[in-house]
């Protein structure tokens, strides 16, 4: 099995200046405190590069929710840990890895939702342009097709999470 660069180590770190750039100048006028929320396992690199960049007072939090086996999609959302803190009255930005049907995402945003927050917006690193995932993204990164990518925090039943970059395997 053989890997190759999709999204380079460079490539990424320039997105996702611009992407804290962008998430900054929104939320200045607002606030000078977000709440943002993790989806492990795969958004953890993207997050902790991305938060570092963000000129506000950003509060971690984490949740992992999966709708993954390998790489095929289950079609059901299983979670293993949410929330350790309300969202009522804060202003939160769910940091994403992947969206591609938008399911897993959906269920969040539901629940999330009926915690009444200030505002929930989100970012994501990769966007798949072959669904239609009807979720808004405010802050989108980098769109593919359908392909399955593996580094920077995705995996393959668990492996590839550790590479500096964006692959697919051929």
């Amino acid at each position: 099995m053989s890997l190759n660069v999709l999204i380079g180590e460079e490539k990424i770190n320039k997105k996702i200046e611009e992407l804290a750039l962008n998430i900054t100048d929104y939320y200045k006028e607002m606030t000078d405190e977000i709440v943002g929320v993790c989806v492990l396992k795969g958004s953890v690199n993207f997050f902790s590069d991305l938060v570092k960049r963000i000129k506000l007072n950003v509060r971690y939090n984490f949740i992992q929710v999966s709708s993954y086996t390998g790489e095929v999609t289950t079609g059901s959302v299983k979670v293993k840990s949410w929330l350790d803190e309300p969202l009522e009255n804060k202003h939160v930005l769910i940091v994403e890895d992947i969206v591609d049907t938008g399911n897993t995402l959906k269920y969040i945003v539901k629940y999330f939702q009926r915690q009444n927050p200030l505002s929930l917006e989100i970012t994501s690193l990769l966007m798949k342009t072959v669904h239609n995932h009807e979720v808004n993204v405010k802050f989108p990164g980098f769109e593919i097709g359908n392909i399955f990518v593996v580094g920077y925090g995705l995996d393959y039943d668990e492996k590839y999470r550790n590479l500096p970059y964006i692959g697919y395997i051929n």
